[in-house]
């Protein structure tokens, strides 16, 4: 009986109390979008329309009333405007407010938040997109240049155009392209698969490098000369290749850099 009372009380202290809430918001004359998100997945879509349409559900969750009560006052979605650019910024106490506006966790939290953003927008449009927690960004049919990163979540991109960088730290990074890539782009994880398909024609220069993993491709290669990197050890300069391969696709072109510690390194041929 007592050891069932003690669960008992464990389960109501660690109840949890929710507020959800859902905004929808419509821009139009945007041709760049930037969303910085902490937790929660970013879903985006590019359509035919001129505006972008978004709906925006935000979940805070605590402990008790009180401690939700302070959720509501700290976290916001801030947004800022100043020509065909857009900006919005998950906000509370964790941003340091500084020059790159840095996020800082210290310790355990009297709240737990989130943000899900799902997105349309026009097919030329530019993105950054960034989020952290246990999330997932996935874009699809955009056309415009693109910055998006991760850190403990997956990164997936279908039929996309443009050039840029995809990034993410824990997690697998997919990209489909429907046009390949005019300029530089790069890919990147530290735990993770990059796996990235091309169209036939592709041509490009390429450097590769995995700690912990193959590299693969569909097209033919030709190797190309790696640049050794100096370093300076007991007063002498030593020259290394850092583990970096490079090869040309076709007749060669712009730079595609991909770069994975554990994980596999995946250039396909696409259909």
């Amino acid at each position: 009986m007592r050891t069932a009372l003690l669960l008992a009380i464990s389960t109501i202290a660690f109840a949890q109390v929710e507020d959800r809430s859902t905004e929808h918001k419509s821009y139009s004359g945007v041709h760049e979008l930037i969303i910085d998100n902490i937790t929660g997945d970013i879903e985006l879509t590019a359509y035919s329309g001129a505006s972008i349409e978004m709906d925006v559900e935000k979940t805070l969750s605590a402990r008790s009333n009180d401690r939700l009560a302070i959720a509501r006052k700290e976290i916001s979605l801030a947004e800022r405007r100043e020509g065909g650019l857009v900006e919005l910024t998950v906000d509370g106490p964790f941003r340091c407010h500084c020059g790159d506006n840095s996020v800082h966790f210290h310790g355990d939290q009297l709240y737990r938040f989130k943000y899900t953003f799902k997105v349309r927008v026009p097919r030329a449009i530019a993105l950054e997109l960034h989020t952290v927690n246990g999330s997932r960004i996935s874009v699809e049919g955009t056309a415009g240049d693109f910055h998006v990163s991760n850190v403990n979540g997956s990164i997936d991109m279908r039929d996309v155009e443009g050039a840029g960088e995809v990034h993410t730290v824990n997690g697998e990074v997919k990209v489909t392209f429907a046009r390949n890539p005019t300029g530089a782009t790069s890919f990147r994880s530290v735990n993770g698969t990059l796996d990235v398909a091309f169209r036939a024609n592709l041509s490009a220069d390429l450097k590769l490098k995995t700690f912990n993993g193959g590299m693969y491709t569909d097209f033919p290669v030709t190797t190309s000369p790696v640049a050794a990197h100096p370093e300076q050890r007991d007063g002498k300069m030593i020259w290394g290749r850092n583990r970096t391969t490079a090869v040309r696709i076709g007749s060669g072109g712009p730079e595609l850099s991909f770069d994975t510690l554990n994980g596999q390194i995946l250039i396909r041929k696409r259909d």
